[in-house]
């Protein structure tokens, strides 16, 4: 009898257990929703509106060029990471995949004109000031399965990923995004600025470097004067998220 008593009580524990893993996964499936249908739309100008806004790099290799914009369409061929093209039109409606909402844009590369997906667009490109051949991308990157917005930064080169970040953000556009001045950075190091905003609306920056091929998130940069008769010298000292 106690051993019935006891394997009821297992089982009556291993069914409430069983349940709310199912509650949590239906809310993280819930949320994770919520965020998706609430991103907003990441667009691009057109040659028509604006010609030197028109030409835009690709962030992502492998891309989708098709014969009308939809997934359904013919592919007719793929398109490299860091390649230039130029807008020409875009979509009557956005299309909403891995979280991120985007038209389709025709686009001409070369003598080539075809429909990609606005979501593999740059929605921002900086050149590096130690090796022109080096580009920035910046763009969305989806959520996470916590609901989280996830943003992406990749260095290429002459069509080739050196490397790629992704980290998350609530409050970041492409507006917020600078590569800073040559004068004010370490030799041989590029330096992103990426000035997030907290839940009151303040800037809080942080930083993305570039040296040696590889990418790294800092929180702060930390600027040393020395005090002399010349004029005043900098240095950087770089504190990653791990030294913090």
């Amino acid at each position: 009898m106690k051993t019935l008593k006891k394997d009821l009580g297992q089982s009556t524990v291993n069914t409430f257990t069983r349940i709310i893993q199912t509650l949590l996964i239906v809310a993280i499936f819930f949320i994770a929703s919520e965020a998706f249908s609430q991103s907003s739309e990441v667009e691009f100008e057109v040659y028509t509106n604006s010609a030197s806004k028109a030409s835009r790099y690709l962030m992502a290799d492998d891309v989708a060029l098709r014969d009308c914009p939809s997934v359904q369409c013919e592919q007719l061929t793929t398109i490299g990471i860091g390649t230039n093209v130029r807008l020409l039109a875009k979509s009557e409606r956005p299309h909403t995949i891995n979280g991120i909402t985007s038209r389709w844009y025709k686009v001409k590369m070369g003598p080539q004109i075809g429909w990609i997906w606005g979501g593999l667009i740059s929605q921002k490109t900086m050149v590096s000031h130690n090796n022109p051949e080096v580009k920035f991308v910046f763009g969305e990157a989806g959520f996470d399965f916590k609901g989280n917005k996830l943003y992406q930064v990749r260095a290429i080169k002459n069509g080739v990923q050196l490397d790629k970040m992704i980290f998350k953000s609530d409050r970041l556009s492409n507006d917020m995004v600078a590569l800073e001045k040559a004068q004010k950075t370490p030799k041989h190091t590029d330096v992103i600025v990426l000035s997030n905003k907290d839940k009151e609306n303040n800037l809080k920056p942080f930083y993305i470097t570039f040296k040696d091929n590889v990418l790294k998130k800092s929180e702060t940069v930390i600027a040393n004067t020395k005090t002399n008769t010349k004029p005043a010298s900098y240095s950087y000292v770089f504190c990653t998220e791990d030294e913090n």
